[in-house]
């Protein structure tokens, strides 16, 4: 498997645990909610992949290029960060 079909199955978890409430989407410590979603999707891409000295000298704009890099990965990925801005919000 690619780099890229672990990180779309990384983007699944990290959404399954926002629907789930398991990840805060409030948390403190993050500038964005962008780079809070981007973190969450490397910490369950170093689960996910069996190269995880890849996924750690990996940072996180090496991770948005490889999600840009899918029409679909990347549409998944704006679905998760507007939701987690829209739960900011409330």
């Amino acid at each position: 498997m690619e780099m890229k079909e672990f990180a779309r199955a990384a983007i699944k978890k990290v959404g399954q645990k926002i629907h789930d409430g398991t990840l805060d989407t409030r948390e403190e410590g993050y500038g964005d909610s962008e780079e809070m979603l981007l973190d969450w999707i490397w910490i369950e891409l170093k689960e996910e992949s069996p190269d995880k000295d890849a996924v750690v000298n990996m940072d996180l704009d090496d991770l948005y290029e490889v999600i840009e890099s899918s029409a679909d990965m990347y549409e998944d990925y704006h679905i998760l960060l507007e939701s987690i801005r829209a739960g900011q919000d409330r």
